[in-house]
């Protein structure tokens, strides 16, 4: 599929919101390389939101500050990032920016349930391994009341039957985790299975 066909429903805005259904999913890494894909390979206006208390990439991006909008971030290989966001100011620059957007979360809640709800693709994060399986079912509790429709859930191994459990189970689509070495540098064969995930 050439990035040139791939089509989204609100032209200048489109938002992303990643989260996992156990902590060490993956969620910063496919984040970042959805991030830099839109930004680099579509030539897309790209915001990334990390919704947490501490960051994770402040060491990554931190010595390349810029204020925009009242608010404070980094510019880094094109992308602009607000590190260690809260939900309103989350809720804020979602409202504001226009571009797209790509909200990596620390966790799911209630209170950062507001801002999953407005984003037009929702990515889970899961494996149905048995150390694994019973917060895949936790999370999906949670989901049931907020959004349960629409989710694109990654499983971190090439597991088919997993996720004809899945599709079975949620009526979620499922696709492989795609394996990215490095998300700022990404290569041609990564593109692929990105664009299936965020179309």
């Amino acid at each position: 599929m050439s990035t040139k066909n791939l089509k989204f429903t609100k032209q200048n805005k489109k938002i992303v919101g990643v989260i996992g259904a156990s902590p060490k999913m993956g969620v910063t890494h496919l984040s970042l390389s959805i991030a830099n894909f839109l930004c680099s390979a579509l030539k897309k206006k790209t915001l990334y939101i990390e919704l947490c208390d501490d960051s994770q990439l402040l060491a990554v991006v931190g010595d390349r500050q810029i204020n925009f909008d009242d608010h404070t971030g980094f510019l880094y290989k094109g992308v602009t990032y607000v590190l260690a966001c809260d939900v309103d100011e989350a809720m804020q620059l979602i409202d504001s920016w226009e571009g797209f957007i790509v909200v990596d979360f620390a966790s799911y809640s209630k209170t950062n349930s507001i801002v999953f709800q407005r984003c037009d693709t929702r990515i889970l994060i899961g494996s149905m391994t048995p150390w694994c399986q019973r917060n895949v079912y936790q999370i999906a509790t949670k989901l049931k009341g907020d959004c349960m429709e629409d989710i694109s859930y990654i499983n971190l191994k090439n597991d088919k039957s997993e996720r004809v459990l899945i599709k079975k189970e949620f009526k979620w689509n499922a696709f492989v985790r795609p394996i990215i070495d490095n998300p700022f540098r990404l290569k041609e064969s990564d593109f692929e299975p990105l664009i299936q995930i965020i179309k």
